[in-house]
């Protein structure tokens, strides 16, 4: 059996709605499990085609469990308790990370460019709006694709934004990879392989964008020095000073790869 021992990129989502007209509650956990002191909901026992057995703790605290199909519930229960120390050394260490912020984790607003929003559902929107601190939310979808169209709407802001990023850089930069892109990456803000190809990851447009263009800089620094050297680290520096505050900065809100998660 093969454990993995490592935060999960997995999130049952979670949202709370508010009436546009009078802030009424429409919905709340997703997760179905209410007390904290369980150490495992059977519904977040996630049934694949894998032939081994994955824990994971999430960014709500809550441990995942990827199962084979045919691999009894019993077992599970009595691996659980053997890990019971590891599992709660992970959400210990999940609830007194000061960083992280909770209501965004729990999908009950939503940073975009470092902004936070609270979701209101309005019947006078047609799409997604921002306005002073509020993200609308259009009453005609169904409560259970909203937060499939909240993703949806998140990439195409990022392809967008990136990208006129991207090319400001390389007009300023006179560098041009062979390519740019938006992905999906579980661990990474950004990437540059070795064929000058950068991506980066869509949930960079949660960030502030400083920290945006940060990741975006960093990538294109690789097209001259691949590695993390000490001449690459002075290539950053002569386009963003500042750059270690922003890295540490970076680092604390890594949490944020770990939202919009299926498995």
């Amino acid at each position: 059996e093969s454990i993995a021992t490592c935060v999960s990129d997995f999130i049952v989502p979670s949202f709370t709605l508010y009436c546009n007209s009078s802030n009424v509650l429409l919905s709340n956990c997703y997760c179905g499990c209410h007390n904290e002191s369980d150490m495992l909901d059977p519904r977040n026992i996630i049934r694949t085609n894998k032939r081994t057995l994955s824990l994971f703790v999430n960014i709500r605290g809550e441990l995942i469990v990827h199962a084979p199909y045919n691999y009894p519930n019993d077992r599970i229960f009595d691996f659980v308790k053997e890990k019971q120390d590891w599992i709660r050394k992970k959400q210990s260490s999940i609830r007194n990370n000061s960083y992280i912020n909770h209501s965004v984790a729990g999908y009950n607003s939503y940073f975009f460019l470092g902004q936070e929003l609270h979701p209101i559902i309005s019947s006078t929107v047609k799409d997604f709006t921002i306005s002073n601190g509020v993200l609308y939310i259009p009453a005609k979808i169904p409560a259970d694709k909203i937060m499939p169209r909240i993703e949806r709407w998140y990439k195409k802001n990022a392809l967008d934004i990136i990208t006129e990023r991207a090319d400001y850089f390389r007009t300023r930069l006179r560098l041009t990879p062979e390519e740019i892109s938006v992905n999906n990456n579980r661990t990474r803000w950004g990437v540059c392989d070795s064929k000058n190809r950068i991506a980066i990851n869509w949930r960079a447009i949660l960030l502030p964008p400083n920290l945006l263009d940060y990741i975006i800089v960093h990538e294109f620094c690789h097209l001259l020095e691949f590695n993390h050297t000490k001449n690459f680290w002075s290539i950053v520096a002569t386009i963003i000073p500042d750059w270690r505050a922003i890295r540490t900065h970076l680092k604390r809100l890594g949490y944020l790869l770990m939202l919009f998660r299926n498995g």
